[in-house]
């Protein structure tokens, strides 16, 4: 089904496909695929009869919203009402939260359906890097890459980019704390956006404000955490996002803009993959062609080197001492007191993961004052960044390498690839540029812009803090340009 979320629902509210028959169609897709493990639940009876319901609406008369029948899956970190949302811990299987979050209330007050939900890692008990990067759960298993089912389709959002890629729904929410939407968005052919978490005011003063509401995660969202849109379009996730937030994207032509892109330092570094590299370069030439004006920046200094995350660049050492925030050792029990008061923390942190996580970034030890300083010259640097080059956009690719194959028996922190001849960390490769957004609160976007050896190539557009409009409409420009992916071929 290639329908996207604005063309279903402008046939369902013409009336030229009924609802219940569009959904029957959407099902049929999931059942097909369950191969995948993208969808962690979907109560097909209830989805139909939603569907009639919205079919004897337009009988009647009544004015369907925007978003009328769009199905749209929803992260099982999420809460949708009435649906499991165990957000990948098998101790929260039977944890059904009585209200939707809020960013998918304003979905479905627009008339769209929350369809499925989609499978993740364990976000909340006891997990590694790596089951997050790829998705993986002991207790719901591998995800698996609808271009290739041998390889991970990206994490920890990574059911949603499978459902989209996979055509079961055509529109999805992810969640993303340093890459959890746009890693599976660039692995599965499609786009997500992570929203803005305070916009330069609030950083210059040291504070915050999310674009996107934290109510309805599962367990209580941290500074870094943010629900973002995704979809098979940029235009799709600019749609998700309007309803969202009121918000429109603008129309932007791309001879209009001035794009920061990476020098030639940035192409020889040995954990940039040569395949993904051809690619960028390849769409960086046609937006050229197209009119844009493309402006080479030291991209080395935005972003952590692969062999030691912890060398980060100054400015992102400045911002991540606030935007790292510890969690309260009580936060788990107080969520659990009210919600799943049969489960104790133990049961709920499950068995101890013997290879923890690595710390990727060196904690500064800094006073609070002196972090809220250095946070507020990271984002004039940031900021700088764009006004001295009259930029719209830093564009780089969302992940220098290509999706690797899984490991059957599930991942531990410790798994590598070979690129260039050379054995480098895969974690390190997967979130070593999505972690660069987070730190500034910046909108980040990721696109498909082409294939290399069958599999989906991203390209992040990042820009400033509290202007995601104009990072939409800049990725509705670029995709205008270099056009859809094909589908996969899914036997």
């Amino acid at each position: 089904m290639e329908w996207g979320a604005r063309e279903a629902a402008r046939r369902i509210r013409q009336g030229d496909i009924k609802a219940e028959d569009y959904f029957a169609r959407l099902i049929r897709q999931c059942n097909e695929h369950k191969f995948l493990n993208g969808i962690a639940s979907l109560d097909a009876a209830r989805m139909l009869e939603t569907a009639r319901e919205i079919d004897r609406a337009r009988r009647r008369g009544e004015k369907l919203g925007p978003a009328a029948g769009v199905a749209v899956a929803v992260k099982d970190q999420i809460a949708v009402a009435g649906y499991p949302a165990a957000s990948g811990n098998p101790a929260l299987k039977t944890y059904r939260p009585p209200r939707s979050a809020v960013v998918v209330d304003a979905l479905v007050a627009a008339g769209a359906v929350a369809f499925a939900k989609t499978t993740c890692p364990n976000m909340t008990g006891n997990s590694n890097l790596m089951s997050q990067a790829d998705s993986y759960s002991p207790a719901y298993g591998v995800v698996r890459n609808p271009y290739a089912p041998e390889r991970m389709a990206g994490g920890s959002s990574g059911g949603s980019g499978v459902v989209l890629a996979a055509r079961m729904v055509p529109a999805a929410l992810g969640e993303d704390t340093n890459g959890s939407v746009r890693v599976p968005a660039a692995f599965c052919g499609v786009a997500g956006l992570r929203p803005s978490t305070y916009t330069i005011e609030n950083a210059l003063q040291g504070t915050r404000h999310k674009r996107y509401s934290d109510e309805g995660f599962v367990i209580d969202a941290t500074r870094l955490d943010t629900i973002g849109p995704m979809a098979r379009t940029v235009a799709d996730v600019a749609f998700l996002d309007e309803l969202v937030t009121g918000e429109r994207a603008p129309d932007m032509a791309i001879r209009d803009v001035r794009i920061a892109i990476p020098r030639a330092d940035y192409w020889d570094q040995e954990w940039v993959d040569p395949r993904v590299a051809k690619v960028t370069q390849a769409a960086f030439a046609r937006l050229r062609e197209a009119g844009a004006d493309l402006v080479e920046i030291d991209y080395l200094g935005l972003r952590a080197t692969v062999g030691d995350l912890g060398r980060l660049s100054d400015m992102a050492l400045a911002a991540q001492e606030l935007s790292a925030e510890p969690e309260a050792p009580d936060r788990v029990a107080k969520w659990l007191a009210v919600h799943m008061s049969n489960i104790n923390v133990a049961q709920f942190n499950g068995v101890p993961v013997a290879n923890k996580p690595r710390r990727f970034w060196r904690p500064l030890r800094l006073s609070v004052d002196e972090q809220r300083q250095l946070l507020r010259e990271s984002a004039r640097r940031y900021q700088e960044l764009f006004r001295s080059n009259n930029v719209v956009a830093i564009a780089a690719p969302t992940v220098p390498v290509l999706p690797q194959i899984f490991t059957p028996a599930g991942p531990t922190d410790f798994e590598t690839s070979e690129i260039k001849g050379k054995t480098l960390d895969q974690a390190a490769l997967i979130i070593t540029q999505s972690v660069i957004a987070p730190r500034y609160g910046a909108p980040a976007l990721s696109l498909p812009i082409g294939l290399a050896d069958g599999l989906p190539v991203g390209l992040e557009l990042d820009g400033l803090p509290g202007h995601d409009s104009n990072i939409l409409a800049f990725g509705r420009a670029v995709e205008n340009v270099l056009g859809p992916l094909p589908p996969p071929r899914m036997s």
